[in-house]
């Protein structure tokens, strides 16, 4: 009968009876592998959360600017000629514009009559200062208040047409009378990327029954 060998070599198992597992190499291959797929998906979720963030900016941008159009457009389509004792003239600059016209009164179910201008203050707003005009010499005078449409303005750029034929843009108007036609640029700092068309807007020439 033959001996059975003992020893190192006994003990050791054919493949047959191996258990089945990964070796230290495939484990560091997968790590590998792994590693590389986790770092490219996390470069594509921050590359999708940036573009995604600049487009909620650029429409935040472009929902501030329209609101901001249509308010200076329906305070100047408003505006009233100073034609009488009570009613300042227009006045307006290139930088600057103060007329009389009608603003949404804070729980009145009518708009109210209000001497505006419009400008840019030094922190780079632009403002809609404005007080209620009323139709006879308050007994207190009522101090402005400032209301800010747009913030990271540079400055305005202000053009009046009259109502002559032909008549070229001109920088001022000082006239109780309105101008034919307004037109307003915003001016944003170099480096802000919003940018909006230049707007015009028409006064009314003459008050309403009058």
């Amino acid at each position: 009968m033959p001996r059975q060998k003992s020893g190192p070599r006994a003990a050791r198992c054919p493949d047959s009876c191996r258990t089945a597992g990964f070796t230290l190499l495939e484990i560091l291959v997968a790590l590998a592998v792994l590693g590389t797929l986790i770092v490219g998906l996390t470069q594509g979720v921050h590359l999708g959360v940036q573009a995604w963030d600049g487009e909620r900016r650029a429409l935040d941008a472009t929902s501030e600017l329209d609101a901001t159009d249509r308010t200076l457009r329906g305070l100047i389509e408003q505006m009233e000629p100073g034609r009488r004792v009570d009613m300042p003239d227009i006045a307006g600059t290139d930088r600057t514009l103060r007329f009389t016209t009608r603003m949404p009164a804070p729980g009145a179910p009518r708009e109210q009559r209000s001497e505006v201008m419009l400008l840019v203050d030094r922190e780079h707003r632009l403002l809609v200062r404005w007080a209620p005009s009323p139709h006879v010499e308050p007994l207190v005078r009522v101090s402005p208040v400032d209301t800010a449409l747009l913030d990271g303005v540079d400055h305005i750029q202000i053009s009046y047409q009259s109502a002559a034929l032909r008549a070229p843009w001109r920088a001022d108007w000082q006239s109780p009378v309105p101008p034919l036609l307004v037109r307003i640029r915003i001016v944003f700092a170099p480096a802000d990327p919003r940018h909006w068309p230049d707007f015009v807007a028409m006064p009314m020439r003459e008050l309403a029954g009058g």
